[in-house]
């Protein structure tokens, strides 16, 4: 009598045959001998005819496995039947096992490395204005930031001036100038007092008439 489906029998002269092992199947009807399962599947049953593909969020990366194996974090695997798992991507983060997907970094954060379980604030005198990212971005001249996770940087603000980059503070005009503007970038934005006039306070954005009963002659 021949061996069923997932039984087999090496011997002659036998009076039953074999189930297959856990880890292993037989396909066929007479077989000799029972065949492991290949990378990417298991088989955790005796006596089976075929073998059991990966889940997506797990892998095996071996022959002749009987149970199946949780992405890690900071990896996922989409697709069954799978050897390995794939590391988060930058700009992207994994916080579970047995993840079948990776997460974006938000708007305000980063990653600049794969296989990550978070991502990274944007710095002070930096911003991140997309999801996905894997860097930040320095504020420019005429812009700061002081916070971290900032999607974006502020102008300089009337009587400042920015003249760097990745600034976290303006720079406020010396008294004896001043700068009516936004978003200054220079230093030679904050313009000296005009004769008749003073500023007597750092970081003006006006200059002040001279009152009755007294003058200026010069500029600054």
């Amino acid at each position: 009598v021949a061996c069923s489906a997932g039984t087999y029998q090496p011997n002659t002269g036998q009076t039953s045959c074999l189930d297959a092992d856990a880890g292993h199947y037989v396909g066929v009807t007479g077989a000799p001998s029972q065949t492991p399962c290949s990378a990417g599947t298991y088989q955790p049953n005796t006596g089976q005819t075929s073998c059991l593909d990966a889940d997506a969020g797990h892998y095996v990366p071996t022959t002749g496995a009987t149970n199946q194996t949780a992405c890690s974090i900071g990896t996922y695997q989409p697709s069954t039947g799978q050897v390995s798992c794939l590391s988060a991507d930058p700009g992207h983060y994994v916080n579970a096992v047995a993840s079948t997907t990776q997460t974006p970094c938000d708007i305000g954060s980063f990653q600049p490395l794969s296989g990550q379980d978070k991502c990274d604030l944007s710095d002070p005198g930096y911003y991140v204005d997309s999801t996905g990212s894997a860097n930040q971005t320095a504020c420019d001249p005429g812009t700061y930031q002081p916070n971290t996770g900032s999607s974006s940087c502020i102008d300089s603000p009337p009587g400042n001036y920015v003249d760097t980059t990745a600034a976290i503070a303006p720079t406020p005009c010396v008294p004896g100038t001043y700068n009516p503007l936004t978003g200054s970038s220079s230093a030679d934005a904050c313009l000296p007092a005009d004769p008749g006039n003073s500023v007597p306070s750092w970081g003006s954005s006006y200059q002040t008439p001279c009152t009755a009963g007294h003058y200026q002659p010069n500029n600054g």
